[in-house]
């Protein structure tokens, strides 16, 4: 209860996390890099890219000065950055968890918000380590198809930690997969103002804005589940749709035949998929 209490009493701060994994099980010694952000307020958190909430910014920045400016032909200069595309608010002090994320949409326009219930039990062992600044203890936790080992602190008392971990009496400092395809590690520590947080200032485009629909942890399943067996699906949708007319750059070479779009997405998605079999998440159910 202190740490709760605590946590409604302090400023905003934001934690700068560096993740690492791997997206191919196949290649355990190849891993990427990004840096994450986890910024903690008075009512809850937000784990998100640095990179992608920077280009996004740039990205509609540029879009929104060209609105202005009366031109019907948007064009992009800044490119999309970061590789990580979800990101995950926890509200306090219930610690609901939800997943922000797309299932093969189109774009990355449709979003779902996904309420995750699953429980997260902890086992606090004995053993301690200094990692950085940080005097941390050792926990571990069966989560999502995978074992993990977090070093936590009580010196930041936050029951909060990077993507959906919380639950320890202390920031988590590190957490690990057992088979270390995943980790995450503090970095950086830095107070922000409350009008810092990105928890409600997150940059869209005001002709893409959309509210992600709420579904449970069970339809996001099956969403992804439907996806993997049919990854063209949506694509279909979107040009069954009465007058849509769409046209791809594949290779150079530009395609406007609903179903070579359809044949070329779904090779792509297929090929991402069995490339990207490691996810953070083995088990969604």
């Amino acid at each position: 209860m202190f740490c709760i209490a605590f946590q409604s009493q302090i400023a905003a701060q934001r934690f700068t996390y560096e993740y690492k994994y791997a997206i191919d099980s196949t290649r355990k010694d190849s891993l990427n890099t990004e840096h994450m952000i986890l910024d903690i307020g008075k009512s809850g958190s937000k784990f998100y890219s640095k990179a992608k909430y920077e280009s996004d910014s740039l990205i509609k920045a540029e879009v929104e000065k060209q609105m202005k400016m009366g031109s019907s032909n948007i064009q992009m200069k800044s490119g999309y950055k970061g590789s990580i595309n979800f990101s995950v608010e926890k509200t306090y002090p219930d610690f609901k968890t939800y997943l922000l994320t797309n299932v093969g949409s189109i774009g990355g326009v449709s979003k779902y918000k996904v309420l995750d219930d699953r429980k997260m039990e902890w086992k606090i062992l004995k053993e301690q380590q200094k990692i950085g600044e940080f005097n941390t203890q050792k926990a571990e936790t069966n989560f999502a198809g995978r074992k993990w080992i977090a070093w936590f602190t009580s010196d930041i008392p936050f029951q909060d930690g990077p993507y959906k971990f919380h639950g320890l009496p202390g920031l988590i400092v590190k957490i690990e997969s057992a088979d270390k395809t995943h980790s995450m590690e503090l970095k950086g520590v830095k107070k922000i103002t409350e009008e810092q947080l990105t928890i409600n200032n997150t940059p869209e485009l005001s002709i893409l804005r959309n509210k992600p629909m709420d579904i449970s942890q069970n339809q996001y399943t099956k969403l992804v589940d439907q996806y993997k067996k049919d990854p063209g699906q949506s694509m279909r949708e979107l040009l069954n749709r009465p007058g849509m007319k769409m046209k791809f750059n594949v290779n150079g070479k530009e395609v406007t035949d609903p179903n070579d779009m359809i044949r070329q997405i779904e090779k792509t998605a297929k090929d991402k998929l069995k490339k990207e079999n490691n996810p953070i998440e083995l088990k969604l159910d």
